[in-house]
């Protein structure tokens, strides 16, 4: 959850699971049961101490039932040692469950296990967005926007389950590697018509009702959100405590002194004193940013939406709705070389999830080939070898002979040796089955099952589920079973994402609301649900009203929407 072993506590009031701003503690350690390697109850394996506060101690583990990396708060004993406290912490962990959403962290359980009692939750692998203000702020506005519509959505969720989150701050939102934005920090959460504590929170950004020990509402997070976002886009950056101050000592004022942006309008409407005034949900605020975001100079050039192609790598940046999904696969990469499977039924993405989502994240130090089997599987991955040994003559020299795949194992130890980690993508593994021989099935099957043990390379096949039953007829790619990461379509407020973000991206959003939920809802339990979406977009910003910016309803009915639209170029396919 942090980087370091300790966290600046941020302490709130009295049996709440946050600490106080501004002071390092040092929590006394909680003993010898939690260290790294050990067992905890039968179900944590330890992996290593992340950080600590006032509160206890964060350690990274393995959950054993659940087979995913949490985080595990072990809470300070003499902190809930009496049942009213603990009925207080059992209460605020079931509140913190009721909220499902890939831009909030979840909290899985309150664990009580070899006298320790615990709090179970997503490890998010990142840094927080202070750390990047403070390192390279302020934001490109384009950039800013995507970070505020992620947690904007986060807070959106929380509130749709009657809660206030009540302590937003660029301490407690995480950004990872992968893109996604994450709402931290579920301690001072409260039900909005719960009156308990309501002066909880950090004074910074506390609404003037919260700041009063009113009752509140979602309207509070949207204040808090917009003392953020002012300091995302602030002119001057927030390096500094006494630039953070500036920020602050602005948003106060009356009236308020916002950062001279694009975004000023829409800041003061956000924190506004009187909270009738401000935007009444994290939504409303996260369209109105839109309106008032810059279009993209040559956005007339740009092509944010496939259609019925796959994205690359030169696509990422339109590629939205999978960062925790490929976060998930970046953290089954951080272990020891091995073969691994990735599969999901046609039409999912698995491509583009590879090339515009998986590749492009990839961290300093990571070296991939990428190729697909075609009809003759070992001379594509021969073929896709070539760049990467540019130089290495060699190396080069090894894969000469063709049949001989101790060679080719040496060639890619080779390459494997020139670099601190070193992938292999087969991407639409299916074609090794519908393609070619059953000889060469058999060979590259034993070829690629050996590379991760002789050339220390981890090897990644994605394919069809519908394929993983040939894979079990060859022992060589077994390994895959154990290491099966399955990718189903993208659903829900990931779809969304994927819909609406390529053309954010591009300065140009969709007309409004309704629209989006209309063209959702006509892919809805479809199993070719992402290409068809993909298809109408591309084919509604082929039409887009580039004066206004906007992905209109008129558009969408000239195309036919979603399914005249693919059947619309289903005709024109057989006709031609």
């Amino acid at each position: 959850m942090v980087d370091d072993d300790r966290v600046h506590g941020r302490e709130g009031p009295e049996g709440t699971l946050t600490e106080r701003e501004g002071v390092t503690v040092d929590a006394p350690s909680v003993g010898g049961v939690l260290v790294p390697g050990a067992e905890l109850g039968g179900r944590y394996r330890i992996i290593c101490r992340v950080g600590a506060g006032g509160m206890g101690e964060v350690w990274r583990a393995f959950d054993l039932k659940l087979r995913v990396e949490v985080a595990l708060k072990a809470l300070r004993g003499e902190l809930f040692a009496d049942e009213r406290r603990r009925d207080l912490l059992r209460r605020e962990v079931r509140t913190a469950r009721e909220v499902v959403s890939p831009n909030v962290c979840r909290i899985f359980d309150l664990v009580e296990a070899d006298g320790l009692e615990l709090v179970s939750m997503e490890f998010i692998d990142g840094r927080t967005l202070l750390d990047d203000l403070r390192e390279r702020g302020p934001l490109p506005l384009k950039e800013a926007q995507d970070i505020a519509s992620q947690f904007l959505a986060g807070l959106e969720a929380i509130h749709k389950a009657g809660l206030v989150h009540r302590d937003v701050k660029p301490e407690n939102i995480m950004l990872t590697r992968a893109g996604r934005v994450v709402l931290m920090d579920f301690g001072l959460a409260r039900r909005e018509e719960d009156p308990a504590r309501s002066a909880s929170g950090t004074p910074a950004y506390m609404a003037p009702e919260q700041a009063r020990g009113e009752v509140v509402d979602a309207r509070a997070d949207v204040y808090a959100a917009g003392v953020v976002l002012a300091e995302m886009v602030c002119p001057e950056g927030i390096r500094s405590i006494q630039s953070r101050q500036s920020v602050w000592e602005g948003v106060r004022s009356e009236p308020p002194k916002l950062p001279d942006t694009p975004w000023a309008p829409v800041l003061k409407r956000a924190v506004a004193r009187e909270a009738g005034q401000r935007y009444n949900t994290a939504h409303t605020l996260t369209r109105a940013l839109e309106e008032v975001t810059l279009r993209v100079v040559g956005a007339e050039d740009l092509h944010p939406y496939p259609g019925l192609a796959s994205f690359t790598e030169e696509d990422a940046e339109y590629f939205f709705g999978r960062e925790a999904e490929v976060e998930e696969m970046w953290r089954k990469l951080e272990g020891p070389a091995r073969l691994l499977g990735l599969a999901g039924p046609s039409g999912a993405g698995k491509s583009s999830f590879l090339r515009a989502g998986l590749i492009p994240s990839a961290g300093s130090g990571w070296a991939i080939v990428r190729c697909t089997p075609g009809d003759a599987a070992i001379s594509s991955l021969r073929r896709a070898l070539i760049p990467a040994l540019a130089g290495d003559t060699e190396a080069l020299q090894l894969l000469v002979d063709a049949d001989d795949d101790d060679a080719l194992s040496a060639a890619v130890a080779r390459w494997r040796g020139r670099h601190e980690h070193a992938l292999v993508i087969v991407d639409q593994f299916e074609e090794l089955f519908t393609l070619n021989r059953s000889d060469e099935q058999a060979r590259f099957a034993s070829v690629l099952g050996g590379l991760a043990l002789r050339a220390d390379v981890h090897v990644l096949l994605a394919m069809r589920d519908d394929f993983l039953s040939p894979c079990n007829g060859h022992e060589a790619l077994r390994p895959i079973f154990s290491e099966l990461t399955l990718l189903d379509p993208p659903a829900g407020a990931n779809l969304r994402r994927a819909l609406t973000q390529p053309a954010l991206a591009c300065g140009y959003r969709f007309e409004d609301d309704a629209l989006i939920e209309e063209m959702l809802g006509e892919v809805e339990g479809e199993r070719g649900a992402l290409p068809m979406l993909a298809f109408a977009a591309a084919r509604l910003w082929e039409k887009r009203g580039r004066e206004a910016g906007l992905l209109t309803r008129q558009a969408y009915q000239d195309i036919g929407g979603v399914g005249g639209a693919l059947a619309r170029h289903a005709e024109a396919t057989v006709d031609r």
